[in-house]
């Protein structure tokens, strides 16, 4: 099968096109090496060589999706002509991080949602069957254990506001144009290959440097999610017949507190780290384990890493890294 992935030299991106190309897909990528800001370029490149070490004949190509006609103007021709013949599209591309499109909701918007539109525009004219949008758990907004994909979205803060916008808007396209389409929604993405600004990676640095854990409400959950199986989940909407014109939460399943998460890290660890309840930050809301039974029952989709086992690759790999 020919799958075009949009983000594809990013986290979650790298850990699919591995999977793919060895399972005998061909697959093309497409991104523009952002740093948002959190990673120097040498890092950057040094950190997708680590990502690509496995790739098998991957066709890479650098563009940007997220401004007006980018899909003409900035994608190379050969990117172009590769996504009209690709039987599916995984749409990666986005901000990485909830607090770096708060902070810019401009620019942040503009990436959700304008670069979501212009892949979409473009794949309903062209030999594309299946458009797999990865949105995130942040358009819930604040909510409770066993929350199912049918639940209320009431997102908190841009980043999430902007990622419902972009489903709705996928949503659109397969309702007026016939372009099939699967919406995931990871949570709390971690493990090797990941930029160092988010929360495990912050709680892992300053845990292996001694230094105290800032933990913004230490009783607030997660349902942090092991990189591969999220690139399983999402691989798994790619390819399913099932899975098409459906929403799923593709997480662990289970929980875990931030101040929770801290503890056992600092346990991993050996650290003489002490864990700094900062309080309640008004931009993130209160979470808890999603439900995904309709991921186990039509994608036949099971995380195979608990927490403990996760950060624990997670950390042999912080200690080896490139």
């Amino acid at each position: 099968m020919k799958i075009f992935i949009t983000g594809g030299e990013g986290f979650i991106g790298s850990w699919i096109v591995e999977k793919l190309s060895k399972s005998g897909h061909q697959v093309t990528t497409l991104d523009n090496h952002d740093t948002y800001g959190v990673i120097g370029g040498y890092d950057l490149e040094l950190l997708c060589g680590w990502r690509q070490r496995n790739w098998k004949e991957t066709k890479k190509f650098g563009g940007d999706v997220t401004t007006p006609r980018s899909y003409y103007e900035l994608i190379p021709e050969n990117a172009l002509a590769a996504l009209e013949e690709s039987d599916v599209v995984i749409h990666l591309a986005s901000f990485p991080r909830a607090k770096i499109v708060n902070e810019d909701p401009q620019t942040g918007v503009n990436n959700i949602v304008g670069g979501t539109t212009n892949m979409l525009d473009f794949c309903k004219n062209t030999k594309v069957k299946r458009f797999v949008f990865v949105s995130s758990s942040m358009i819930y907004g604040n909510f409770k254990d066993g929350t199912k994909e049918n639940a209320s979205a009431k997102p908190i803060n841009v980043y999430g506001e902007a990622k419902l916008a972009a489903e709705k808007i996928t949503e659109f396209y397969g309702r007026v144009y016939g372009l099939e389409y699967v919406i995931a929604r990871p949570s709390g993405v971690y493990g090797p290959g990941d930029i160092p600004d988010r929360v495990l990676s912050k709680f892992f640095d300053a845990a292996m440097n001694n230094k105290d854990i800032n933990v913004h409400d230490a009783n607030n959950k997660v349902d942090f999610t092991y990189v591969e199986d999220t690139a399983d989940g999402i691989i798994r909407c790619a390819l399913e017949n099932k899975a098409a014109n459906q929403v799923f939460n593709i997480t662990a399943g289970s929980a875990t507190s931030l101040g929770e998460a801290a503890e056992k890290i600092i346990k991993l660890t050996g650290s003489r780290s002490r864990i700094k309840d900062t309080g309640k930050n008004n931009l993130y809301p209160e979470r808890g384990t999603l439900d995904i039974t309709q991921a186990k029952k039509l994608l036949k989709y099971q995380p195979r890493h608990s927490f403990d086992q996760g950060i624990k690759k997670y950390y042999e790999w912080l200690q080896n890294k490139i």
